[in-house]
């Protein structure tokens, strides 16, 4: 396979595609490795990589829901930037000067969100200057490559989550016990002590799920604020639960939670996937994979699932129906944020 190349301060290229199966897997590697952090474009089938970004620091990175487009944050020697990558070519098209935007420390899931047209990009401005809670909510048009001009003050907002309701409106989920303020306007949903979330589909869309301290968790009606349903039991007591990104089926019935068991305090522990049931609000299976892992994604169609492994340098895949393992993928460098996306 041939590529054509030019280097300026990150990776620009053009390439001649194979024909890539159903699935395109973009994974950010080798966080805070400086020099050395990419985006990967890879094909779940067959393993092959192609780097469709190499440079900066602190990557974040989203992919459009069609996977037309691929969007880089990160820090360059001339402060923060938004990149806009084509994916089927390579090419870079856009970079674009941004304020300081959030990004987590080691991520498994990203911190910007974009609406299910692909339309707008969201990301949340640091105020520190302000407080350490002080956020604003940044809308960028994909279609005229720009930021709008106007930002939503989100104030006393700890450890906030992007959301994408099924109106597309964007929502900030704040790990927060005050009462909704007035500034709100209706962006801010204040939750305590979440540990993990993820957005009803299909029947439950206007449904936000939570996984709380206690173990249990909770059903949220986006629009009243108001806590419908709570498990009965608490599949997630004594667990400790990794952030992880696309991890609920197309009908919104399985709820795919990578968890860890302590191990008796000890520095090791057994990691798994629980499968839990958002019809029956209870636990409905869990996966053991082959080996420890960090990030975790699942496929379009739900028949797999794609879990990174930070220092073995892979991604298994797991058949959801079986449970097993049936591939492991070498990916050459530390794995981080994995998109799994149905290949256009």
């Amino acid at each position: 396979m041939k590529s054509g190349c030019i280097l300026v301060p990150v990776l620009f290229c053009a390439f001649a595609l194979p024909s890539f199966s159903k699935d395109w897997l973009f994974v950010t590697t080798n966080w805070a490795e400086g020099g050395n952090e990419q985006v990967l474009l890879i094909d779940s089938e067959n393993g092959q990589i192609r780097t469709l970004w190499n440079g900066g620091g602190m990557l974040d990175a989203i992919v459009s829901p069609d996977a037309a487009r691929l969007y880089v944050t990160y820090v360059s020697d001339g402060g923060d930037e938004l990149a806009v990558i084509e994916p089927a070519t390579g090419a870079v098209l856009h970079r674009v000067k941004t304020p300081q935007v959030i990004r987590w420390i080691s991520p498994s899931t990203p911190g910007m969100a974009i609406s299910s047209d692909g339309r707008w990009l969201y990301l949340l401005k640091s105020s520190y200057a302000a407080g350490s809670s002080e956020y604003s909510l940044l809308t960028f048009d994909t279609r005229e490559s720009r930021f709008v001009s106007e930002e939503q003050a989100i104030s006393n907002c700890p450890r906030p989550e992007l959301l994408l309701p099924v109106d597309g409106k964007a929502l900030v989920l704040c790990d927060s016990k005050a009462e909704s303020q007035a500034g709100d306007g209706g962006l801010v949903l204040r939750v305590a002590n979440f540990r993990n979330f993820v957005l009803g589909r299909g029947s439950n869309m206007h449904a936000l799920y939570t996984a709380r301290v206690d173990g249990r968790i909770e059903a949220m009606d986006i629009a009243t604020h108001e806590i419908v349903q709570t498990s009965n039991d608490a599949p997630l007591r004594y667990r400790l639960i990794m952030p992880s990104s696309g991890t609920r089926s197309s009908d919104g019935r399985l709820w795919y939670l990578p968890i860890k068991i302590p191990n008796n305090g000890e520095q090791q522990a057994i990691e798994q996937i629980l499968v839990f049931d958002t019809q029956a609000m209870s636990t409905a299976n869990v996966i053991t994979p082959v080996g420890p892992f960090w990030g975790l994604a699942l496929s379009p169609d739900g028949q797999r699932l794609y879990a990174s492994q930070l220092d073995l340098k892979n991604i298994m895949v797991i058949d959801t129906s079986t449970r097993q393992t049936i591939r492991v993928l070498a990916v050459g460098a530390k794995p981080s944020i994995i998109f799994a996306v149905k290949a256009p």
